[in-house]
């Protein structure tokens, strides 16, 4: 009964570390970038907008260990939702060492409906990494 509580209660916190909401200047665009910061599992790399349905992670590291562990889009600081899925299970045998994943944008999804990137552990309710999107250098 306390594991299923915690599981809840993980589940329920917000992702990141921003207020949930998504000002004017918080919405990406094609050319913004989240460097993805490890909490588990050694999760990292850098996404890219590179067009209005895509996203490529570079550079991805990542253990492949955890339960059911995919991408998701979120707005900085709101609770978990699954409304924007990336991914299919991304856990396997073998680490994951500078690779490059493409990932595409489900049709619904709109730019001003997320500025952060998530790696999940859907079991768990746990962050496994993020990244808040940020506009190119200038």
């Amino acid at each position: 009964m306390r594991i299923a509580a915690l599981l809840f209660t993980m589940a329920c916190a917000p992702v990141g570390q921003g207020d949930g909401v998504l000002d004017p200047d918080e919405i990406p665009d094609v050319g913004w970038f989240a460097d993805l910061q490890e909490y588990h599992h050694d999760v990292g790399g850098r996404a890219t907008i590179v067009d209005e349905s895509t996203i490529e992670i570079t550079d991805f590291t990542y253990d492949g260990k955890g339960i059911n562990s995919r991408f998701f889009l979120l707005i900085d600081g709101e609770k978990f939702r699954d409304d924007y899925e990336l991914t299919d299970n991304l856990v396997r045998s073998d680490p994951y060492e500078g690779e490059t994943l493409t990932l595409d944008l489900p049709s619904h999804a709109r730019f001003d409906d997320f500025n952060l990137l998530t790696l999940w552990c859907v079991p768990a309710g746990a962050n496994f990494g993020d990244g808040v999107f940020q506009p190119p250098a200038e």
